[in-house]
């Protein structure tokens, strides 16, 4: 493991040492388009073709991007960067508050969250810590369809003045993934062939990051990682 995530720590200081030198060249601020990260330990690279989880991808930024057979490939992805252990699929333990309505029932209705937002199959697991929050990993069936959901609940939860601004859900070609780990483990994310999604309005990455547009309109891939 420790071989593994040293790897994966290398891949991540390339990927963003690359993708700061694009930001240098090209001379401007965050905003600008970038090189998406390839994927690395486990994951496959983008083919773009739908059908197969990655509906609504094909030909966007999200095409490039790695993309998991299923949970289980999912959870040996994850496993490189941060702790993945007692896997669960239950629907009690695949609820997750960024996703389901804040109800008794929103185990009862994820068939129907899980219709709008485009998911295919869920899973958490627990990192390091076992107390705190389990990692949120979804494979997605539609990425469109995912992300115009995750910017619809970002602006009802800032409306409300509950929402958070930072990037905080990483996605592939057909997969979303949130992670309760330390600030490094998100970033050794970007490794793995993925890139920060944010919808929030107004949103601006650092000047030395990149972001690409999404395929929903107001929504950034970028390869910051807050901290």
């Amino acid at each position: 493991m420790r071989t593994k995530q040293a790897v994966a720590a290398a891949a991540a200081l390339l990927a963003l040492m690359g993708a700061s030198s694009c930001a240098d060249d090209a001379g401007s601020s965050g905003g600008q388009s970038g090189p998406v990260p390839a994927a690395k330990n486990g994951g496959q690279a983008g083919g773009g073709s739908d059908g197969d989880g990655t509906a609504g991808a094909s030909g966007g930024a999200e095409a490039q991007l790695a993309k998991v057979a299923g949970t289980d490939e999912l959870i040996r992805l994850i496993s490189n960067v941060t702790t993945c252990t007692s896997a669960s699929t239950n629907p009690k333990d695949t609820t997750f508050s960024d996703v389901d309505a804040a109800s008794e029932d929103a185990a009862a209705d994820m068939a129907k969250t899980n219709a709008e937002w485009g998911i295919k199959e869920r899973v958490t697991c627990d990192g390091r810590d076992a107390s705190a929050n389990g990692h949120e990993l979804l494979v997605v069936s539609d990425m469109a369809r995912f992300e115009a959901a995750f910017k619809a609940r970002q602006a009802a939860k800032l409306a409300a003045g509950e929402g958070d601004t930072r990037t905080r859900w990483f996605i592939g070609q057909n997969f979303a993934a949130r992670i309760f780990a330390t600030d490094s483990d998100e970033r050794e994310m970007l490794s793995l062939g993925t890139l920060g999604l944010n919808c929030a309005p107004h949103y601006a990455a650092t000047p030395q990051s990149t972001t690409q547009p999404a395929i929903v309109k107001g929504c950034i891939l970028t390869n910051y990682v807050d901290a």
